[in-house]
């Protein structure tokens, strides 16, 4: 009968735990993963614009700007298009 009761008592202990870590879990998912992914959406927001901001200023500066790319460079130059005044004196008939 007393081995009964403490089987009892350890299966409600085991159940307790088992639902306790449910809820951690399910806090976990619907909590602070989601702050946690909202922090590292700022944070990439925030490193893209920091990066797009300091090309610009060195395009200003320089004129042009390297990106190194693995083992080749990317050079990034402002594009100006031609005006339409321009190409009317290269034209010949």
């Amino acid at each position: 009968m007393r081995d009964e009761k403490d089987k009892t008592k350890l299966i409600i202990k085991v159940l307790i735990a088992v639902v306790f870590l449910l809820a951690l879990i399910v806090l976990y998912l619907a909590v602070f993963q989601q702050q946690y992914n909202n922090f590292v959406n700022e944070k990439r927001t925030e490193g893209i614009n920091l990066a797009v901001s300091e090309i610009l200023a060195q395009l200003q500066t320089n004129g042009y700007v390297t990106i190194p790319v693995g083992n080749q460079t990317l050079i990034l130059i402002p594009y100006i298009p031609p005006t339409g005044t321009e190409n009317l004196g290269n034209q010949t008939q």
